[in-house]
């Protein structure tokens, strides 16, 4: 049981930052929000996107444990088609053009410092939540890694626990991910551009790329030699 834990806790995390940090359009109003106007209203609009991301992924633990019968029975094939998935994304991560996610661009100074007016806030958060939530293909993406992690599948009505470890430890890898994101954009602010951005989503590619081959390998050993 320690060791399904720990393994909640890793994959929980792992999964919290690998959905919240490709730069899509909602990563692209994080860092300029916090290059226009200053780390909170960055930092709160990635809390915003965290929490659409949590939303997802609590639909998508339901809609698998209805199910959780049949993804065991065909854990090889998942593995397969959650790796293809994860490949394709990341084949589109890399080719995609950051610059080019974010056609409106916010530069209204409002007021927005340190002490942020109650209305600040609120337009932060929910804009970094209604442009997350509005993607609701976001739940494929989130059944491509439950599949190949088998995160949550460990869990039962009996350690009903373990759902409140993975999905604590989802939403802290996600927070955890804004709150890096902007502490280093507001560190080098002066100097950050569009450059920044295509070696980020890169370095997130060629992370997703791993993980996709070590699914296929795992498939093939699982369908071949087990």
């Amino acid at each position: 049981m320690f060791e399904t834990t720990i393994f909640t806790i890793v994959w929980g995390f792992a999964i919290g930052v690998l959905v919240s940090a490709p730069m899509g359009p909602t990563g692209i109003l994080v860092i300029q929000r916090t290059l226009n106007k200053g780390r909170l209203p960055g930092l709160l609009t990635g809390l915003g996107a965290s929490l659409s991301d949590f939303f997802y992924a609590v639909i998508t633990v339901f809609f698998l444990g209805l199910v959780v019968d049949w993804l065991e029975e065909y854990e090889s094939t998942l593995q397969f088609v959650g790796s293809l998935a994860i490949a394709a994304y990341a084949a589109y991560l890399w080719r995609s053009n950051p610059a080019s996610s974010l056609q409106n661009k916010d530069t209204s100074t409002d007021g927005m410092s340190p002490r942020l007016k109650a209305s600040g806030i609120l337009k932060n958060f929910f804009s970094g939540f209604g442009i997350t939530v509005s993607n609701p293909f976001i739940i494929f993406f989130f059944i491509a890694l439950f599949a190949r992690t088998n995160f949550l599948f460990a869990a039962s009505t009996k350690n009903w626990w373990l759902y409140i470890v993975g999905f604590v430890s989802l939403i802290t890898g996600a927070v955890g991910w804004w709150f890096l994101i902007t502490w280093v954009v507001n560190k080098v602010r002066n100097n950050f551009g569009v450059r920044t951005l295509r070696n980020i989503n890169h370095g997130i590619a060629i992370i997703m790329f791993g993980i996709a081959l070590f699914g296929f390998g795992n498939g093939i050993y699982y369908l071949f030699v087990s």
